[in-house]
């Protein structure tokens, strides 16, 4: 008997943001492929497996393991780690929907619905009860009034701002698709190297003089997370545009004191309801579309249950809005699950 355990419900990617990736599980060889995997969970322990889907290093479109190592000292900290079991929370918020028809920045500042879902991060985060030790903000006014909404909430008592932290366009991405004729190339290196200060500013294992875990907010630009990201994961810098963020969405990162870091989320935006997110002014989130096409892509990829999902694909449940796994008010324990 074969069921669908759903995995994920967090922004992953461009074309299937917030997209629930089902996982197909046959109970009696207890062996399982990802929609958007080709490699098999289980060792091959018989003769029948011509229905497992095995890996082929020479027909995947990029290795399965990375053939670089973790840098320990990414961050240039390396050699002052404390063998300590404190880390670092950096809660990296995407502002509010805002006014995109003026090219005068003070004048890019929140929609009515921008408003709103500021509105309700404040909520999630007052209600979180995390103890946040700081709060920054970029200097553009859609960061401003999204962080102000939200102190609205937590009461915060004091709230820094940084230029640096102001939207930015880092390496020209890969695939660079329409960005390779439309942006300068000095435009790009002065405002990645803004980025990359920025980073080097927040992006870091606990300091040494640190006693205790640390809780940081700060509210920026869609841009400067995914920068953050994919240098604090020491993905390919140029490979930020392959994800998209929601409007006043959370993305949790972890530091541990040896230099380990953990994202336990990245664009999660279940504090919003369904309906009124939004990832830019006049483009609201078809769930319903994007879980469809997720089923058609696991439909070609799994013939044999395609009857399991046309009767899913036919269920009023696809619309719903998914149970989320994760939860920033709810993190597991770091020092029993990582630090052991």
């Amino acid at each position: 008997m074969r069921f669908l355990t759903k995995l994920v419900t967090t922004t992953v990617g461009v074309v299937c943001t917030t997209a629930s990736a089902y996982l197909f599980i046959d109970e009696k060889k207890r062996h399982g492929v990802l929609f958007a995997a080709t490699i098999s969970q289980a060792p091959n322990n018989n003769n029948n497996n011509n229905d497992i889907i095995q890996p082929d290093q020479q027909s995947l479109s990029s290795p399965i393991k990375s053939s670089e190592s973790w840098n320990w000292n990414w961050d240039g900290r390396h050699s002052d780690m404390n063998k300590t079991r404190i880390v670092r929370h950096i809660y990296l918020i995407r502002h509010g929907q805002y006014q995109t028809k003026t090219k005068v920045e003070d004048q890019k500042q929140l929609t009515e619905l921008g408003n709103e879902q500021a509105d309700w991060i404040g909520l999630a985060l007052a209600e979180s009860k995390i103890p946040f030790t700081r709060f920054i903000q970029s200097g553009l006014i859609r960061a401003v009034q999204t962080a102000s909404i939200i102190n609205k909430h937590i009461k915060f008592n004091r709230i820094e701002q940084d230029i640096d932290l102001n939207e930015a366009f880092p390496f020209l991405p890969e695939p660079a698709g329409r960005f390779a004729d439309s942006v300068a190339t000095g435009r790009i290196e002065l405002e990645t190297e803004r980025m990359e200060r920025a980073f080097r500013r927040y992006i870091h294992r606990p300091l040494t003089s640190q006693t205790e875990d640390s809780h940081e907010l700060i509210v920026c630009h869609a841009n400067v997370i995914r920068y953050f990201v994919c240098r604090a994961l020491q993905i390919p810098a140029d490979a930020w545009l392959r994800f998209n963020l929601f409007h006043c969405s959370i993305t949790h990162l972890v530091f541990t004191s040896d230099g380990r870091v953990i994202c336990y989320g990245i664009g999660d935006v279940g504090h919003v309801p369904q309906e009124r997110r939004s990832i830019e002014q006049g483009h609201n989130n078809d769930v319903k579309g994007v879980a469809r096409l997720c089923f058609i892509m696991a439909i070609d990829l799994s013939k044999e249950l395609s009857m399991d999902l046309e009767h899913m694909l036919n269920s009023e449940s696809i619309g719903e809005q998914p149970q989320e796994l994760y939860d920033f008010r709810h993190v597991p324990n770091i020092d029993a699950e990582i630090l052991n």
